[in-house]
């Protein structure tokens, strides 16, 4: 049956007739009317009649875009997930209220949004290419296939079976080889600056990852196999224990899915297996252990201050230099973590720092140093 569960999930199943999540033939289990965005997150930050930004839902509303899942997923297996992130989410300090909480959970939680975002897109012909011979969905079925892989998380937990990731040649030794099938980032916001707003989404299908700000929490996460935590993890060490500014937020998002425009093809390949006595899916990257699948010869400066243009509202000509030089708001000259200037004070005194630069992206300024990266 679990042979046969990869083998479903990897059929992408047509949601007018199945869930999406657990794969359940409505008419065998009762359909219900599910919000993609939780109602819980709508009302908790007045979302209901606000716009998407994402660029597959432009013009749709929060409280519009819903998708149908059984009942059993609904009231079950992921009502509750969502009544226990609910009520962390909505407590005073959300960022304190998750430190106990399986990082799973939060993963599955951030990739179920997505998931069903791609399968809403995916659903539904692209307007903009009805013209086109042949005129594709929403989201284009070429990356439906390396988004299964979310899916095979989704199903997994939806039928109450763990997932993991391992690489290439690695010997059957789960305790001390399998890891998460994800790489999660749980970082602390800054909510001094009043300017914006308490909740933001971004998705990046080509590189399968999602980021989501809460109040003062920060969820970054890409559905990997867990390669960007083991490979590029020391990158971001001088973060742990600071608050990130909304935009610093954004920055790192836009790096995190950045990283993934480089790997190594093998990388982006993965192979399922069934293993019983963990009563999991095996999700195997055709990379060795040892092998760094994050390419130098892939590193594109335009791509990466176009990606943090995008993630931080400022022009990427302003972001990328001459002799190659990125800026960032994420750290000083000599690497360390750079606070955000939020009030005056702050921001007068990083004008006066020859090793910053003010920079204003819309109506709102931030700062940054010329450090490359």
């Amino acid at each position: 049956m679990s042979l046969q569960m990869i083998s479903d999930v990897l059929a992408l199943r047509d949601i007018s007739s199945h869930c999406p999540l657990c794969g359940r033939k409505f008419g065998r289990v009762a359909r219900t009317d599910e919000h993609i965005f939780p109602r819980w997150l709508q009302k908790h930050h007045k979302l209901e009649t606000r716009r998407l930004t994402l660029p597959n839902f432009i013009g749709k509303t929060y409280k519009s875009v819903r998708i149908d899942i059984c009942e059993k997923c609904n009231h079950h297996r992921f009502g509750r997930l969502e009544t226990e992130i609910a009520r962390r989410v909505r407590s005073g300090d959300a960022f304190a209220a998750v430190q106990d909480l399986d990082q799973e959970l939060l993963a599955v939680w951030l990739g179920k949004i997505l998931w069903l975002l791609c399968r809403k897109g995916h659903a539904y012909p692209d307007h903009r290419r009805r013209n086109e011979p042949e005129p594709d969905s929403i989201v284009p079925q070429d990356l439906m296939p390396g988004i299964t892989y979310l899916g095979m998380m989704e199903r997994a937990f939806a039928m109450h079976k763990g997932m993991y990731a391992c690489y290439l040649t690695d010997p059957p030794l789960p305790d001390f080889f399998y890891g998460p099938p994800y790489s999660l980032y749980v970082v602390e916001i800054d909510t001094r600056d009043t300017r914006f707003e308490a909740f933001d989404f971004a998705d990046n299908l080509i590189t399968l990852g999602a980021a989501l700000r809460t109040g003062n929490l920060g969820l970054i996460c890409a559905f990997d196999g867990g390669i960007h935590r083991e490979f590029r993890l020391h990158r971001f060490q001088h973060l742990i224990g600071e608050k990130l500014h909304p935009v610093q937020f954004g920055e790192l998002a836009a790096r995190i899915f950045y990283d993934h425009t480089v790997l190594h093809e093998d990388a982006l390949r993965v192979q399922y297996y069934w293993n019983r006595p963990l009563h999991a899916v095996v999700a195997q990257t055709q990379t060795p252990r040892s092998f760094d699948p994050f390419l130098a010869e892939h590193h594109d400066l335009e791509r990466l201050a176009g990606m943090i243009g995008r993630g931080t509202y400022a022009d990427p000509k302003k972001i990328l230099h001459e002799g190659g030089r990125i800026f960032t708001c994420l750290e000083d000259h000599e690497g360390n973590f750079l606070r955000y200037a939020v009030t005056e004070e702050e921001i007068e005194a990083a004008r006066r720092d020859p090793h910053q630069t003010l920079m204003g992206p819309l109506d709102s300024r931030w700062r940054t140093d010329s450090c490359s990266r």
